[in-house]
């Protein structure tokens, strides 16, 4: 059977993982990039060293982002995002987006490794440091649209 998802099933999926793709444009070539990121129930919040994609979303605030789970050919969810880029400059919204993120990121890593020890190996302070020059941002969403197929 294939279908459309639900609000609440793009929500589910988008919670669920940590790992999407982001989709900008630059003179005219689309590109698409992994990133990590977290969803908070109106945006999609990630961060990224200063480089070729800030500038691209600096200039062009439209972007597109996906996730996908597939199990086979005939088993998958997939959503689609739209929305507009935006930095978040304030130092303490900063720390609290990178603080989770790195909190998600490190429970999907102890799931999958058991004998890692509970604590962090980045801390957020670490990546607002202003050697190394790490933007945070947001996608604020505009629209959501998700697929899926099952069999049996």
């Amino acid at each position: 059977m294939l279908g459309t998802l639900t609000a609440s099933q793009i929500d589910a999926l988008l919670q669920s993982h940590a790992f999407g793709r982001i989709g900008y444009q630059i003179d005219g070539r689309i590109y698409i990039i992994p990133v990590t990121y977290l969803f908070d129930g109106t945006s999609i919040l990630a961060h990224s060293r200063e480089g070729e994609k800030i500038r691209a979303l600096r200039n062009q605030q439209e972007v597109c982002f996906q996730i996908d789970e597939i199990a086979d050919q005939r088993n998958w969810q997939s959503v689609l995002v739209w929305g507009l880029y935006e930095e978040i400059s304030d130092p303490q919204e900063r720390y609290y987006v990178l603080d989770r993120l790195i909190r998600k990121i490190y429970k999907l890593d102890v799931h999958q490794a058991a004998d890692k020890p509970m604590e962090l190996d980045v801390r957020p302070e670490q990546l607002l440091d202003e050697e190394v020059k790490h933007i945070v941002y947001r996608i604020r969403i505009l629209e959501k649209s998700g697929r899926f197929q099952q069999q049996a």
